[in-house]
């Protein structure tokens, strides 16, 4: 088996088993006595998320066409890097959290609209167009988890926040698979498009062919 199906099966496995782990235990993760586990969490995914950012493009030898990728993925492990050493027993460390994990969500967002938003939309255009919308949803709750107004506001937005991460992490993976399957049943409509319209075309010619009139 191929490195690159081995690494996909993988992530398959461990992003599902963590999303829905995220989502049995939502509640408990946002107790106060289990803030730290939150912290730990969610920074240990953004750093796989970095991780996964830096090091595919050295990996596939894409590093000229993935430097966005690689940029997003080095913030991305700075961020975890702050959550899961920096923020600990820290007064304010909620707020802090949701702040980071937030811009964290706008940014990795943000790059999504464009690479699967715009980039893709050809050979994904309704895998894109959902991917489109699931990434303005989530933009738009990481603004409003950044706008909270009182502890009690934060608390809730972090908590549809967690509900959130504990979706995208199955999606994430999920939606390759559908995304691939999308992009056959696509190139197969095309080459059959093509092969009708060249028919089509020959079909006219013998059509002008047999209409000429015979030479004396």
């Amino acid at each position: 088996m191929k490195m690159g199906k081995v690494y996909k099966i993988v992530k398959f496995i461990l992003f599902n088993i963590a999303g829905i782990l995220i989502l049995v235990f939502n509640k408990a993760l946002m107790e106060r006595e289990n803030g730290e586990i939150l912290n730990i969490l969610v920074g240990c995914i953004i750093a796989v998320y970095g991780f996964e950012g830096v090091l595919l493009p050295i990996f596939t030898k894409k590093i000229k066409t993935e430097k966005i990728e690689m940029l997003n993925g080095g913030v991305n492990i700075l961020i975890a890097f702050i959550m899961i050493f920096l923020i600990e027993n820290n007064p304010n460390e909620l707020l802090i959290l949701c702040v980071l994990w937030s811009l964290w969500s706008i940014m990795r967002e943000g790059v999504e609209i464009f690479d699967k938003g715009f980039v893709g939309i050809r050979n994904h255009p309704v895998t894109s167009a959902i991917n489109f919308a699931e990434s303005i949803i989530v933009i738009v709750f990481s603004i409003m988890l950044i706008c909270a107004k009182n502890e009690h506001e934060l608390e809730h937005h972090a908590h549809a926040h967690v509900i959130l991460l504990g979706i995208e992490l199955i999606i994430e993976v999920i939606w390759v698979y559908v995304g691939e399957a999308e992009a056959r049943a696509l190139r197969r409509i095309r080459r059959r498009h093509t092969m009708e319209e060249k028919a089509e075309e020959e079909k006219l010619e013998q059509q002008d062919q047999t209409e000429q009139p015979k030479e004396e």
